[in-house]
């Protein structure tokens, strides 16, 4: 058991110190990230009770802004057709800036491909911008277009009005942090229906007098 805190706690380190030396690099930024939730270092090694408190407190990004760059470092992954090492860069022509994966991390997979070629091939002189993929995705996503296009949908957060302890707020944040790493792991480690089997034990828990 120590022994795996101790690989853990390096690894955290290296991740740490990947976001470190290129906090302008969005892709290493966000892949680095992307493992440290995934792999549940910020809980396992740092004692965070949710990944959002980890990214204010050790970098002051908000959780949004965090998942903006893990999405943009899987839009990444996706048009270059593959993971990309932290430590290197990817080599093909694939957007330079996180404002230019931004737009494209709306769509689904296939999509983005189709929308970054026509952004890249309707660029003047090549030099593709994040005004010109935001007009290609929204040119694709325009409700008089007769394909369908797939848009990702924004999880449901619940408003600040509502009546919440902190007691409460801690489990459900620490909750939907677990569903959403599961998602991102493609259900591997629970299911899918699992997972939806729970959601509705909690519900009927809330509903049922």
């Amino acid at each position: 058991m120590e022994l795996i805190i101790v690989q853990n706690t390096a690894e955290l380190e290296r991740l740490e110190g990947v976001i470190t030396r290129n906090l302008q690099s969005f892709y290493q930024v966000g892949r680095a990230l992307a493992e440290i939730r995934d792999r549940g270092y910020y809980r396992d090694v740092l004692g965070f009770e949710t990944f959002e408190g980890y990214c204010k407190a050790k970098w002051d990004f908000t959780g949004r802004y965090a998942r903006t760059l893990m999405a943009s470092s899987e839009v990444i992954e996706n048009l270059s057709g593959t993971i990309v090492p932290v430590s290197s860069s990817p080599k093909i022509q694939i957007p330079a800036t996180e404002s230019q994966c931004r737009p494209l991390a709306r769509l689904e997979p296939d999509q983005q491909r189709e929308a970054w070629q026509q952004a890249v091939d309707t660029a003047p002189e090549g030099k593709v911008t994040a005004a010109i993929v935001a007009k290609v995705v929204k040119e694709m996503t325009a409700p008089d277009k007769t394909k369908t296009i797939k848009i990702k949908p924004k999880p449901k957060e619940v408003k600040s009005g509502e009546l919440m302890s902190e007691r409460f707020k801690v489990v459900w944040e620490a909750l939907l942090e677990e569903i959403k790493n599961e998602k991102h792991l493609k259900w591997k480690t629970t299911s899918k229906e699992a997972a939806l089997q729970s959601v509705n034990v909690l519900i009927d828990v809330i509903t049922i007098k």
